[in-house]
């Protein structure tokens, strides 16, 4: 078998684990992990996640501990709430894991600040801005990959990288009032220095950070024409008829893009109905197989996506 790309390798994963196929899951990363020496933090993880659901606490422990004596962690959030650990919590030498993950969580929290890839098009300005948010546990060096060829579109493409850190190199938007704040700061500093096309502003996001893209639009917490999601939702409806209880939010466009095969699927098909009930602007794309990944063609959903946000 030929090597399969890291995103391949997720998806799968991600696959074996929804259909309960967990065996073939641990042959795959078995199989795989020696061909992403730099994901071993990930791979043993989901190994360990695999062997407890198996009911092996003492394979899932060491695999755990292999990842912490090798210098990984993670936040206490993501070995305390993954269910999949669940039969783990009573054993000290997983509290030992966790206390020390806590440390080094700590340590790099302190270190961590907002960061920005911004991607100037070589046309002249203005330019409309695209902000493309990462998702949980994503970065913005992995994040702008998707993105990239719309400066050559002539987009001025801004990705954030958040400031709260989950494990090394990886980041998520966890505190929305923290998230917000930086984005803004970031939004208000590229307008000082660049000219931005203020009636063509899109704020996007794959996951968590197209719900924080979808939160941010649906509140008017930056002044965006619309909110491309992908693989994102709001899951507190409530929240959404306050938000769009204001005739204004209502205006703002709202394209998603979401596998069939995506565990959040039924949550985003909701969510949308929603919006179309209240006369927002809003399409759905349903993409056929697909879990919860950033399909390989994502430009094409793109080229859609935005000639539907800007029309």
């Amino acid at each position: 078998m030929d090597a399969m790309h890291f995103r391949e390798l997720q998806a799968e994963v991600f696959r074996l684990h929804s259909e309960q196929c967990y065996a073939e899951a641990l042959a795959l990363l078995e199989r795989e992990a020696g061909r992403h020496p730099d994901r071993f933090g990930d791979i043993l993880f989901w190994r360990a996640c695999f062997l407890s659901l198996m009911g092996d606490v003492d394979g899932a422990i060491a695999s755990l501990q292999e990842a912490v004596g090798r210098g990984h962690w993670w936040s206490e959030g993501t070995l305390m709430r993954d269910p999949d650990l669940d039969r783990l919590h009573d054993d000290s030498r997983f509290r030992e894991i966790v206390a020390t993950c806590q440390e080094r969580h700590a340590e790099a929290q302190r270190a961590a600040k907002p960061e920005l890839i911004l991607l100037k098009p070589e046309s002249d300005p203005p330019w409309p801005l695209l902000i493309a948010l990462h998702c949980m546990g994503g970065s913005a060096d992995e994040s702008v990959e998707h993105w990239r060829f719309m400066a050559a579109d002539g987009w001025l493409v801004a990705v954030p990288q958040s400031s709260q850190v989950i494990s090394p190199g990886r980041y998520w938007w966890g505190d929305q009032d923290r998230a917000v704040k930086e984005i803004r700061e970031h939004y208000e500093a590229i307008a000082r220095e660049c000219e931005v096309d203020s009636g063509r502003v899109v704020i996007a996001g794959f996951s968590q950070g197209g719900s924080t893209a979808i939160r941010i639009g649906l509140n008017r917490l930056l002044p965006v024409k619309g909110v491309f999601g992908i693989a994102s939702t709001l899951r507190d409806l409530d929240e959404v008829q306050r938000a769009i209880a204001d005739p204004l939010s209502r205006q703002v466009r709202v394209y998603l893009v979401v596998g069939d095969k995506d565990h959040f699927f039924s949550r985003t098909v909701e969510f949308y109905e929603l919006l179309r009930s209240v006369g927002v602007a809003v399409q759905l794309e349903v993409r056929p197989g697909l879990g919860h990944e950033v399909p390989e063609d994502i430009g094409r959903s793109i080229a859609t996506g935005f000639e539907f946000l800007l029309g």
